[in-house]
């Protein structure tokens, strides 16, 4: 009887065919494990994800695209020698050049790798291909309408932010684990902070990334922070939360005071922050006692406790004998 099981599921599996799925079903597949890639593993899922995809799927231009994609949304950092620039909708001109606020200038980034090219002062190019002439015009006027970024109206309070900023990541924040940005856009002015630290020997990794908007019109602030946590030690758990920041009025003593000004908008940035912290960790102390206990069966439905020592398996196992 158990021979004939045998073959007849030898011959099951030798019959079934798996289905291929076309490629571009493949990369969306491959997408989707790329871009929720935890902090720090991008490039270790890619490896995996590589594996297992063909060459001809994920091309470099693919490739660059996803990176992006990436990038942008985690407020990952490039580098730029000692210094790293924020990549996000707030700092990003086109594609693949961004603002970096500390040093005023515009960067072009390479996004696989994660570091800055070259500083971008372009000019004209002399050659005589009109078609190329025409492209590097057309790059070269918007990296010069950047220069804008820096000229404002409210260049000084942004300057201003930009130092009460780093103060304050530098006394809350863990040694080089962090990186701030200010930017203004659309008579907006944008605080970025940007938290990544991993410890892959002890198989975890975390991001937490704040973005501010401040209005100098209204004295009004709203924002969001995101954060994410990856633990990996005998299993994969991962946390990912999005706070949103409701609108708010910052308290001013002078308005005409950039100084002041900077340090009451930083001051409500640490108090929003601490609000959101003090909710997360009361989540973590209730979860035992509400979220885990929610999620399994404390006792069976005979209401008593498992054996795990094995003695009731035993058991059960010499009736069974008994009854043959």
């Amino acid at each position: 009887m158990m021979a004939e099981f045998e073959d007849e599921k030898e011959q099951d599996v030798g019959d079934y065919e798996y289905e291929e799925i076309p490629d571009e079903e493949k990369l969306e597949i491959a997408k989707h494990f790329l871009l929720s890639s935890p902090a720090g593993e991008m490039n270790a899922v890619l490896k995996d994800v590589k594996a297992l995809c063909p060459d001809s799927i994920l091309t470099d231009e693919v490739l660059e695209n996803i990176f992006h994609v990436y990038n942008v949304k985690n407020q990952q950092l490039a580098s730029a020698g000692k210094d790293k620039i924020i990549l996000a909708p707030q700092t990003e001109i086109d594609s693949t050049h961004y603002i970096d606020s500390k040093n005023k200038k515009v960067v072009a980034v390479d996004h696989i790798k994660g570091a800055v090219i070259k500083e971008e002062t372009l000019e004209p190019s002399n050659e005589d291909e009109e078609d190329e002439n025409k492209n590097e015009e057309e790059e070269c006027t918007k990296v010069e309408d950047s220069s804008a970024f820096f000229c404002t109206e409210h260049e000084k309070l942004r300057e201003a932010c930009e130092i009460s900023l780093e103060k304050y990541v530098a006394s809350q924040y863990g040694s080089n684990t962090a990186t701030t940005c200010v930017v203004v856009k659309e008579e907006t002015i944008h605080l970025l902070i940007s938290g990544e630290k991993t410890k892959f020997s002890n198989f975890w990794s975390g991001r937490w990334n704040s973005c501010f908007s401040y209005d100098p019109s209204s004295n009004e602030i709203e924002g969001k922070v995101d954060v994410l946590i990856h633990y990996f030690e005998d299993g994969n758990v991962q946390m990912n939360t999005s706070k949103k920041v409701p609108c708010t009025t910052v308290e001013l003593d002078n308005s005409e005071d950039e100084n002041a000004t900077s340090i009451a908008i930083v001051k409500e940035i640490a108090r929003l922050e601490s609000e959101i912290q003090s909710s997360l960790e009361k989540m973590y102390l209730s979860m035992g006692e509400a979220t885990f206990k929610d999620m399994r069966r404390i006792l069976p439905i005979n209401r008593q406790r498992m054996d795990w020592s094995g003695a009731q398996m035993q058991i059960a196992k010499g009736f069974a004998k008994n009854n043959k």
